[in-house]
């Protein structure tokens, strides 16, 4: 049996890089849940500022921009000189929420990101 065609998959190629993109924003939307729920929250300003965006190089970042986000991550790592002295401070002190609350979700939920991705992808083919 021999059958001749052209065959175009563009309109493939199309639909999977698309489905593509909508599965990494919404894989970076859990991403950005998981770690509001773990994000500090003394004046609720840190986890209400969450970005979630799509990177001109397709990548999918997950953004906290305050003024202190960064200091809240990393808490006293973030201060510490090459060597532990007095004038590191004391470790930072959570109420409510933890150190390392965007980190954390970026570890734990990495298998749950790929299903969200490849649930999209499935459904959209």
């Amino acid at each position: 049996m021999q059958f001749e065609g052209d065959f175009d998959f563009s309109n493939i190629e199309n639909a999977a890089r698309n489905a593509y993109t909508r599965g990494l924003m919404q894989a970076g939307e859990h991403i950005r849940q998981q770690s509001t729920m773990l994000a500090p929250k003394e004046s609720g300003d840190l986890a209400g500022s969450c970005d979630v965006r799509l990177d001109d190089d397709g990548q999918v970042s997950v953004n906290y921009p305050g003024p202190y986000a960064r200091y809240q991550e990393y808490g006293i790592f973030y201060r510490m000189k090459p060597r532990p002295s007095p004038s590191n401070g004391k470790p930072l002190r959570h109420d409510n929420g933890q150190s390392f609350y965007l980190t954390t979700p970026m570890m734990t939920e990495t298998g749950r990101c790929m299903q969200i991705v490849a649930d999209v992808m499935r459904e959209s083919m």
